[in-house]
C-alpha cells in the first residue's frame, strides 16, 4: 500500500488517500498505461473543474444578493432623505440604509475581487505536460532499445 498526500486546489486542508499498488502489472502494454493515464487525467480535470465552478457560483450568488441589497439600501436611503418633508423620523432609515449599503458594497467588492482572481486548473495542465514528457521519453527509450 502506498499513502499519498493530496493537496486540495481550493486551499482546503490536505487529505490522505490510500493508493492500492498491489494490483499493478508492471508488464502492461503502452496502450493500457496510456488509457489509465488518460482516465486519471480526466478525473483530475473534472475535480479541478468542479472546484472552479463552486468558487464561481459562490462569488456570483453573493454578487447577485449584494446587488439586490444595495438597491434596497438605496431605496431606504431615499426614503430617509424624503422623511423630513413629511415630518417623519428619518434617523433609523439613514442608519439602516447606510449599514446595508456598506455591507452590500463590501459583498460586491469581494465578489468582483474573487471573480478576477479565479485560478484556472493548473494541476491538470502540469500533469498533462508531465504525461507528455513521460510518453516521449518512453517512446525514445523503446526506439533506442531496438
Amino acid at each position: 500500500m502506498l499513502v499519498a498526500l493530496v493537496l486540495q486546489p481550493s486551499g482546503a486542508m490536505a487529505t490522505l488517500h490510500r493508493v492500492d499498488t498491489t494490483e499493478t502489472n508492471h508488464d502492461e502494454s503502452l496502450f493500457a498505461r496510456l488509457t489509465r493515464l488518460g482516465a486519471l487525467e480526466l478525473e483530475l480535470g473534472w475535480a479541478e473543474t468542479q472546484g472552479l465552478i463552486k468558487r464561481l457560483a459562490i462569488a456570483v450568488a453573493l454578487a447577485v444578493f449584494s446587488a439586490i441589497a444595495l438597491l434596497a439600501a438605496i431605496i431606504v436611503l431615499i426614503a430617509g432623505a424624503l422623511a423630513p418633508i413629511f415630518d417623519a423620523t428619518w434617523e433609523h432609515l439613514v442608519i439602516g440604509g447606510g449599514v446595508f449599503a456598506i455591507l452590500a458594497l463590501a459583498g460586491l467588492g469581494w465578489s468582483a475581487w474573487r471573480l478576477t482572481h479565479l485560478e484556472w486548473p493548473q494541476q491538470t495542465l502540469r500533469s498533462l505536460e508531465e504525461t507528455w514528457r513521460w510518453l516521449v521519453t518512453l517512446l525514445k527509450s523503446k526506439l533506442t532499445l531496438r
